[in-house]
């Protein structure tokens, strides 16, 4: 029940292209790590692919697909134990919720969820000003590397068609 706002999204921008040749493959949101005091209907479970981490969400997603602007992979950390991260940049709206959001969540995490799946996560360290969020991600059968650069590559030209055809309405 938690993911049907997502998938609802998908459909719906799905309809609206149609014919076109280019389809939304990758429909993203963002979630925030359930606190332990919230009630068993107010969260889920989402399991990561690769390490098998099971973290609890809110039912109520903080970003939709159409929220995200753009993704990036990255490399951060101490240059002897750098780490690649996707990096996904959202909207001013957004930008603001997930500013509140982690300004009371520090100590949880931020979790990527794409086409219902778990697929990154972001410690929240401290308040987020920015709109920029870096998650590490994982798909089965692949690196670090290979996952964010496959995410990133899906992310953006879903992203694109997504913004496409909100112009064209």
């Amino acid at each position: 029940m938690s993911f049907l706002r997502p998938a609802s999204v998908l459909l719906a921008v799905l309809a609206l292209v149609g014919c076109q040749t280019e389809k939304v493959t990758h429909i993203a949101s963002i979630y925030v790590e359930a606190p332990p005091s919230t009630t068993l209907t107010m969260r889920k479970n989402v399991r990561l692919p690769v390490s098998g981490i099971t973290i609890p969400i809110m039912t109520k997603e903080l970003t939709l697909a159409e929220d995200l602007l753009s993704t990036d992979v990255i490399e951060a950390g101490p240059s002897d134990i750098r780490q690649v991260y996707l990096l996904v940049h959202v909207n001013t709206a957004a930008a603001r919720n997930i500013m509140d959001i982690t300004r009371q969540a520090r100590g949880n995490n931020l979790v990527l969820v794409i086409n219902d799946t778990a697929v990154g996560i972001m410690h929240i360290d401290q308040q987020i000003n920015d709109g920029k969020l870096a998650f590490a991600v994982e798909q089965k059968g692949m690196s670090s590397r290979e996952a964010a650069l496959f995410l990133s590559e899906k992310l953006n030209a879903s992203t694109l068609i997504i913004r496409k055809e909100l112009e064209q309405k």
